[in-house]
């Protein structure tokens, strides 16, 4: 064990160059850290343009999406390896220090399966033949029939081999376990799922549930969005039956819920929590939660107006005394995204616990998109914009990592992005601690990186 957090310690790069365009070298900034642990490659490659959130396992192996690349060129499902890793399958001590491995290419619709996944993935682990499972969605494919002929999306298992404890083969094994419809029911995942103890999905759709006015970018009316649940079947056989838990777009509630909900457990889930990007009051986003008991009554918890935060796009999380904190991509004092707390019970009015603020000569960063990681008292995220300004990322900079000390700050910019080809830019997804070296930060980003600017996987000490 000393002798793999020994190969994880990670030195400091040098600042590199901007995203997507050449430009001249940048100088060094104060606070740009960050280690290139893999470059994807793109189209018909290993995938491009990763929006998830790495997950780990006990070796500290790095699971997660790119929505487009692979085989198919509609997405993958990927891991990292980790120095060392003794498993499982494929990955074995033998390989490079961060072998990217594709453990599963989308087909897409021709085949009924799934395409396009955004998502971050969780493991399962409750039951025999299950014990090493992701779960997670696709954005699109699925049934041929729905969604203008793209399909709706899925919510699918991919399974480790049964050496390594799961229900598949020689290699992993992907099952659909259910295909969204669109119209009264769910459509467009964006965001993953999470599981209770037993083995029971919960997740949002961006569209679908037949109510409220919702277009899409073509201006058809596709609805606001809904919560779900897949009841898991005694014998894990597809398809799992599906109960829509709430539809969004009634008059003054929350549309278009991108992020996952909260939270995680191995024990039950007696409340669900989320954000929708859109609705509320204002129109600006909402906070809710929704009790997980029939006949599901859904709880309004907090509207956004543009001063206090707009458009939440992921999920929140929790403390111990039920306090909520997350992030909104917009609004604040800047308009460029905050971090709020919602302390429990929800006041009237909420005060950002921080107003991103790259425009007022603030170098950290703008509109985040993903959730933030409790930690030690401590939050950490990513922001898609600000930082040092580059060029190459449209000026206001290629996005951040940072940490946030509870309960009043300050702000810490623990990485600058600084584009292709050294380094990453625009991170979609947050970032997760290392389960075999505390204090190291994985994230991918969607751009940038060596290979045509199709994104990074990154390490932060």
């Amino acid at each position: 064990m000393e002798a793999l957090k020994a190969r994880r310690s990670f030195t400091l790069l040098g600042c590199l160059v901007a995203a997507l365009l050449v430009v001249p070298l940048l100088a060094p900034s104060a606070h740009a850290g960050d280690t290139i642990l893999h470059n994807f490659t793109g189209p018909a490659g290993d995938g491009n343009t990763s929006y998830s959130t790495p997950v780990s396992d006990s070796n500290g192996n790095l699971y997660g999406t790119t929505a487009d690349g692979g085989s198919h060129n509609l997405g993958t499902v990927f891991v990292l390896c980790a120095p060392g890793a003794p498993g499982p399958m494929p990955c074995n001590p033998a390989l490079p220090p961060w072998q990217e491995i594709v453990l599963y290419d989308f087909q897409g619709i021709a085949a009924g399966d799934g395409a396009n996944p955004m998502s971050t993935l969780i493991f399962g682990g409750n039951y025999a033949g299950r014990a090493f499972t992701l779960y997670g969605t696709t954005y699109n494919g699925g049934n041929a029939n729905t969604c203008s002929g793209a399909g709706c999306g899925t919510v699918f298992e991919l399974c480790a081999p049964a050496a390594a404890g799961g229900c598949g083969g020689a290699f992993w094994t992907e099952s659909v376990l259910y295909q969204f419809k669109g119209g009264k029911d769910g459509a467009n995942p964006f965001a993953g799922v999470i599981e209770d103890k037993a083995n029971n999905l919960y997740g949002t759709t961006v569209y679908g549930g037949g109510k409220g006015g919702c277009k899409n970018s073509l201006g058809a009316k596709i609805y606001c969005g809904t919560v779900y649940e897949l009841k898991r079947p005694a014998g894990f056989a597809p398809p799992w039956a599906e109960k829509i838990l709430h539809r969004f777009g009634a008059a003054g509630d929350g549309s278009n819920p991108y992020g996952a909900l909260c939270c995680n457990t191995s024990g039950g889930i007696s409340v669900l929590y989320g954000t929708t990007e859109f609705g509320g009051a204002s129109g600006q986003g909402t906070v809710f939660k929704i009790n997980n008991v029939s006949p599901f009554p859904y709880i309004w918890l907090y509207s956004f107006n543009g001063a206090d935060g707009e458009q939440p796009f992921d999920d929140v999380v929790l403390d111990a005394s039920s306090n909520v904190y997350g992030t909104a991509f917009s609004g604040g004092s800047f308009g460029e995204g905050v971090i709020f707390e919602l302390p429990q019970p929800p006041p009237a009015a909420v005060a950002p616990l921080y107003s991103f603020c790259v425009s007022a000569g603030c170098p950290d960063g703008a509109r985040p998109t993903a959730g933030v990681n409790l930690n030690g008292g401590r939050l950490y995220g990513t922001t898609y914009h600000g930082g040092v300004p580059v060029a190459g990322c449209g000026g206001p900079g290629c996005g951040t990592v940072f940490q946030f000390a509870l309960p009043a700050g300050p702000l810490v910019p623990m990485n600058d992005f600084f584009g292709a080809p050294g380094d990453g830019a625009f991170p979609w997804g947050g970032i997760a601690t290392d389960t075999v070296a505390p204090g190291v930060w994985f994230g991918t980003t969607t751009s940038g990186g060596a290979v045509g600017g199709f994104g990074v996987g990154y390490s932060v000490p």
